[in-house]
């Protein structure tokens, strides 16, 4: 196993393709659209353009595709911080201690830029994720809620 930085050409379809999948796990209900395929195409076609503000690691089982993690270096009102976006392994490759490598990769990247701060955002459903965050030391800051309205 070995983690690297991402290649455009060797792994923009391998991680285009996982990201069904990785909002299927979070998002039960979700339809994967070629719209939403078209969007996620954009976004990673703009953050290999930005390598210093968008970290994108891919994990190798020898030559096979095992999974990626992308982060990137955000402002908000509370200062500079990087953001855990996606985290992604496939399916035989879960429950293995290789989400940990990816979040060390992650982390290692945000403290080059000099930035002492990591956030991430995970549904609740998605227990094994949250497992992960909490070994790592993230904590809940803020909810998010929702109420479904009648007519």
């Amino acid at each position: 196993m070995q983690i690297r930085p991402y290649r455009p050409q060797q792994d923009y379809r391998a991680v285009l393709n996982a990201q069904c999948d990785l909002y299927k796990i979070n998002f039960p209900r979700f339809v994967c659209t070629p719209a939403f395929l078209a969007e996620q195409a954009q976004r990673l076609r703009a953050a290999a353009k930005r390598p210093f503000e968008n970290g994108i690691f891919v994990l190798e089982d020898g030559l096979d595709f095992a999974g990626f993690v992308w982060v990137a270096i955000r402002m908000d009102l509370q200062g500079t911080y990087g953001s855990v976006d996606q985290v992604y392994l496939q399916e035989a490759y879960r429950r293995r201690g290789l989400g940990k490598l990816l979040m060390d990769t992650a982390q290692a990247f945000v403290l080059k830029q000099g930035i002492k701060v990591a956030r991430l955002y995970v549904t609740a459903e998605n227990h094994d994720a949250v497992k992960l965050y909490e070994r790592e030391g993230y904590t809940v800051t803020r909810l998010e809620m929702e109420k479904p309205l009648a007519e």
